[in-house]
C-alpha cells in the first residue's frame, strides 16, 4: 500500500479490458492470474488423465508378447494386428472355406467336365491350397498343443487360454485382472 499523501495517476490505475472497457488494474492482475490458474489446471488435468490412459493402456500388455487366436472365419476377431505383441489368428475352417471356394468352381455336367477341368486348372489350385492346407494344418496342430475346446479362443503367452471373446483387447484385460488376482 502506498500512504495516502501519494497521488496515483487515473491511467496507471486502470487497465483496459479485452472489450475496450477500462476497469481497474488491480482487478486486472487479478483477471490474469485467475486465467493462469484455470489455464493451468486444464493443462494439469489433461495430462494426468494422460498419464493414467498411458499407465492404463501399458498395463494391459504388460508382459504379453504373443497372443494367438483360434476362431473360425464367421468370427470376427478385433484388432487384426498389433504393435504391442505378437498376434497370430488361426482360421480353424480354412480347408472347409477352400474347398467351398473350389467346388462352387467345378462345372456340372458330369464327371467328364469336371475332370477336364482339373486338369486345366490343377497348377492355380494347387498353389490356392498348399497354403491353406498348411495354415489349416499349423491351427489344428497348435489347438491340439494348447488342448483347445471351444471356439473362440485366445491364447496369451502360450500359456493362459481365454475362451468366449473375439476381441483380443478385452481378453488382455481378463487376463491381467485373472493374473493380478493369482498374485
Amino acid at each position: 500500500m502506498l500512504p495516502p499523501s501519494t497521488k496515483i495517476s487515473r491511467a496507471d490505475q486502470e487497465h483496459p479490458s479485452p472489450r475496450g472497457r477500462r476497469i481497474p488494474k488491480e482487478r486486472a492482475v487479478r483477471r490474469t492470474l485467475f486465467r493462469l490458474l484455470i489455464a493451468s489446471l486444464g493443462t494439469a488435468c489433461v495430462v494426468a488423465s494422460l498419464g493414467v490412459h498411458a499407465q492404463t493402456y501399458s498395463s494391459v500388455y504388460n508382459g504379453v508378447t504373443t497372443v494367438e487366436v483360434f476362431a473360425n472365419s464367421a468370427m470376427l476377431i478385433t484388432p487384426t494386428r498389433s504393435d504391442n505383441y505378437r498376434l497370430l489368428i488361426h482360421r480353424m475352417d480354412t480347408m472347409e472355406q477352400v474347398k467351398m471356394a473350389i467346388n462352387q468352381q467345378i462345372p456340372r455336367g458330369g464327371e467328364g467336365p469336371a475332370r477336364a477341368w482339373f486338369a486345366a486348372n490343377q497348377d492355380r489350385i494347387k498353389r490356392q491350397i498348399r497354403p491353406a492346407a498348411i495354415a489349416a494344418a499349423n491351427a489344428i496342430s497348435r489347438a491340439n498343443h494348447y488342448k483347445i475346446d471351444r471356439l473362440p479362443a485366445i491364447v496369451v503367452n502360450g500359456r493362459a487360454v481365454v475362451y468366449g471373446m473375439t476381441d483380443v483387447d478385452a481378453a488382455l484385460q481378463r487376463y491381467q485382472a485373472t493374473r493380478a488376482l493369482r498374485k
